[in-house]
């Protein structure tokens, strides 16, 4: 087994480590629980308050995934929850914490210059961040830890880290497509920038999650950014942010693949990838 460490710009095979049972099989049974359990939280009426569902949608296949685990044996739900812990493999990732904020400002740009008015543009940004931060924070390594620690590692063996990038950013985008149903948090936005800007996050944070050594720390800080930052937007008219958002995390997600950040390199992984 081995793992991805960053070399030069580029991902390359660390040395092997012990191989852990599981694979793909599992991984789209995970996926699939979790795409489930986001259709019976929304559509079986007010079984779950509205307010709720986004907690469920993060908790909940983190059980999924902590349940895989356990069954995997070995200590691989120590492990799992050791990546919450885990330090990037070189500090130069730590700059990717400042990837919320240039995508945030620069949405805010791309909307004043197709004529959004100035005006008050962020007026009410403070306190409410701060509390919006704190508020994403766990659910963001509980995403994190189910979505990258335990479905991306398990699938690295049998794809490049693109492949598995987009192989779950597919169902992890249909599950917030929930979120848009009437009565939910973001009922009446267009779908298709869901669809867009998820599968962007699901390569982002999959290149961050594999370069960085298998660190959800990092990853789930990058996470609860992209959620955090709402604030900074929340004056911009909806519509036209929400489309401009997803536009602009596609055009991250379409860099990070061209400059081949995610393409595999070396040999197989053979088994499991990424344990400390």
């Amino acid at each position: 087994m081995s793992t991805y460490i960053a070399s030069a710009g580029r991902l390359e095979p660390a040395p092997a480590v012990r191989a852990r049972p599981g694979g793909l099989g599992h991984v789209l049974v995970f996926a699939a629980l979790s795409v489930g359990l986001a259709a019976a939280a929304t559509l079986t009426g007010n079984t779950v308050p509205p307010a709720l569902v986004p907690f469920v949608l993060a908790f909940v296949p983190t059980l999924f995934a902590l349940a895989f685990a356990w069954r995997e044996g070995g200590g691989a739900v120590r492990r799992l929850l050791r990546t919450a812990v885990t330090r990037p493999n070189r500090r130069a990732w730590y700059l990717t914490l400042a990837l919320p904020l240039v995508w945030a400002f620069a949405t805010v740009g791309v909307a004043i210059a197709l004529g959004e008015p100035t005006t008050g543009l962020f007026d009410g940004v403070f306190p409410r961040i701060m509390f919006i931060v704190a508020l994403v924070l766990l659910p963001a390594f509980a995403e994190e830890i189910a979505w990258r620690g335990y479905a991306v590692n398990r699938l690295l063996p049998s794809m490049s880290p693109l492949a598995a990038a987009l192989v779950l950013g597919v169902p992890w985008a249909v599950l917030h497509l929930f979120l848009q149903l009437p009565g939910q948090m973001n009922a009446g936005l267009e779908g298709w920038p869901t669809l867009l800007s998820l599968v962007a996050y699901s390569v982002v944070l999959t290149w961050i999650y594999v370069g960085s050594g298998g660190s959800v720390l990092l990853t789930a800080l990058v996470h609860a950014g992209f959620n955090g930052v709402a604030p900074l937007m929340a004056n911009l008219e909806a519509d036209r942010a929400w489309i401009i958002r997803a536009v602009l995390a596609a055009g991250v997600a379409v860099a990070v693949i061209a400059a081949g950040w995610l393409r595999r390199r070396g040999e197989s992984l053979g088994d499991h990838a990424i344990a400390r």
